[in-house]
């Protein structure tokens, strides 16, 4: 395993990892760990920053694509379209 340390500068060991794996499977944190919040599913957004207004102009069709997707999802048609946009960005980039 590569040399992984923590934030706190804990080098990290292959026994750690097969215990927190350990644990993890019987679905019992482990040692230390402590839960800060509910579970979020999802990738987080690329950047957290200020927002702005991007205006574009697509076919009908596109739009409408967008907006099923958006309903299909439980989210709002710039939520779908910022997460296609975000989508594309991060394939481009690969």
């Amino acid at each position: 395993m590569a040399t992984i340390r923590t934030a706190s500068g804990q080098l990290v060991t292959d026994e750690m990892v097969d215990t927190w794996c350990e644990s993890l499977d019987c679905d019992e944190w482990p040692n230390g760990w402590v839960n800060v919040g509910d579970v979020v599913h999802g990738k987080p957004p690329v950047d957290l920053g200020e927002s702005v207004v991007l205006s574009v102009k697509v076919p009908v069709g596109m739009k409408r694509a967008i907006e099923a997707r958006a309903e299909s999802r439980g989210v709002s048609t710039s939520a779908a379209a910022r997460e296609l946009l975000e989508n594309g960005l991060l394939a481009a980039s690969a």
